[in-house]
């Protein structure tokens, strides 16, 4: 059988005949970072296989051998650095209490702020009751917004106590030494005088 001679230039040659007998770098490429990767793997799960291992210590009165070599002494060092560790590391640790801020609570002025006024026609009607007030104290100790949690059930005591309250003046809150916004509960009772 004579084989022709394929002519390079020939359009119905196949291409790959000739790569047939060189290797594809790509492929080689590929070939060499898998094997890296497994190497790595493997290295992985053989130190984690490993576990601390304990040298027995010698008894009291025996002489303990002198190591031969270097790497005889380097390894006793790490075996005895693993131990400490894992002795370090089994030592139950006292959860660090977590320092809450120290805060004082707003409170009105004692003596500075007077009283609401009985409405008059709610006292000549007999009316009374409580009013609950909500105040948001600013840093500098003025209300600056007022709403009811509780009203006394007579607009009147209710109108009085709300008016009253603004002007007030508070003691900030204080949060680590430092006044800070924040809000309080203010109850205003309105007693009818005894006769």
């Amino acid at each position: 059988m004579n084989e022709i001679p394929k002519n390079p230039d020939d359009p119905g040659r196949n291409r790959n005949d000739n790569n047939d007998a060189i290797p594809r770098k790509r492929n080689n490429a590929m070939l060499w970072l898998l094997l890296v990767v497994a190497l790595l793997l493997l290295g992985w799960w053989w130190f984690g296989q490993r576990g601390v291992q304990e040298v027995p210590e010698p008894a009291p009165g025996a002489v303990a051998e002198e190591p031969a070599t270097a790497a005889a002494e380097a390894e006793k060092a790490a075996a005895e650095a693993r131990k400490k560790e894992a002795a370090e590391t089994a030592k139950p640790r006292k959860p660090a209490k977590p320092v809450a801020p120290r805060t004082i609570e707003p409170k009105p002025i004692a003596g500075a702020n007077p009283q609401p006024d009985y409405p008059r026609d709610a006292q000549r009607r007999g009316q009374s009751g409580r009013v609950l007030l909500r105040v948001d104290v600013a840093a500098d100790g003025s209300a600056t917004n007022v709403d009811f949690v509780q009203r006394s059930g007579t607009p009147e005591l209710d109108r009085a106590a709300m008016n009253a309250v603004r002007k007030w003046r508070f003691s900030p809150a204080r949060r680590d030494g430092r006044a800070v916004p924040s809000s309080v509960n203010v109850p205003i009772d309105f007693v009818l005088p005894k006769n």
